[in-house]
């Protein structure tokens, strides 16, 4: 699952540019920052939208998903090359731009063992709690505390609430009305 969403990042970190600080993407696969993938699997007639954002640092290559878990929506934090427990507290803090103190809040994330659904999972309510308390932030500080120490990044997340009321939208996954024989 990390291949396939760093590849997809790639893709939407091409077109929007390495840096983070030029304009907005424009088009239906965007909310604000965050890319929107909205796919429907040929065989199972499932529809399937979610969206994430990245961050590729020096040493940190960190993921946020929302996407459609055991029919509701939940929010992912995925951290490549790190070891987390199986509980681990992530500390997400909105602001108004990068410069600015976020509020700071800690929630409860489970490890996912699902290989398509890899990191850190938010229980459902959790998810939308912290939707919640993102709300019209520009801007994301996240912390997390896996085996080896603490880390943390920050992302710009405009559009957050759009990007959720998509996936929301599509959650459950449906399956596509087959065509008549």
């Amino acid at each position: 699952m990390l291949a396939r969403s760093l590849a997809l990042a790639i893709v939407a970190i091409s077109s929007i540019g390495a840096s983070q600080d030029q304009e907005r993407p424009v088009g239906s696969e965007y909310e604000g920052v965050w890319y929107v993938v909205d796919t429907t699997d040929n065989n199972s007639g499932e529809r399937e939208v979610y969206a994430f954002q990245s961050y590729f640092g020096k040493v940190d290559y960190v993921s946020l998903r929302l996407r459609c878990t055991a029919g509701k929506p939940t929010f992912y934090v995925e951290w490549a090359d790190q070891t987390f427990p199986d509980q681990n507290v992530v500390t997400i803090g909105p602001a108004t731009d990068a410069d600015s103190d976020p509020t700071e809040r800690q929630y409860l994330f489970e490890l996912s063992k699902d290989p398509v659904e890899a990191g850190l999972r938010a229980s459902q309510e959790t998810s939308a709690n912290i939707i919640g308390a993102i709300g019209a932030a520009e801007y994301v500080f996240v912390t997390a505390y896996p085996t080896s120490g603490k880390r943390s990044v920050g992302f710009e997340i405009t559009g957050t609430q759009q990007a959720w009321a998509r996936v929301v939208r599509h959650c459950p996954i449906r399956k596509m009305a087959k065509p008549p024989k």
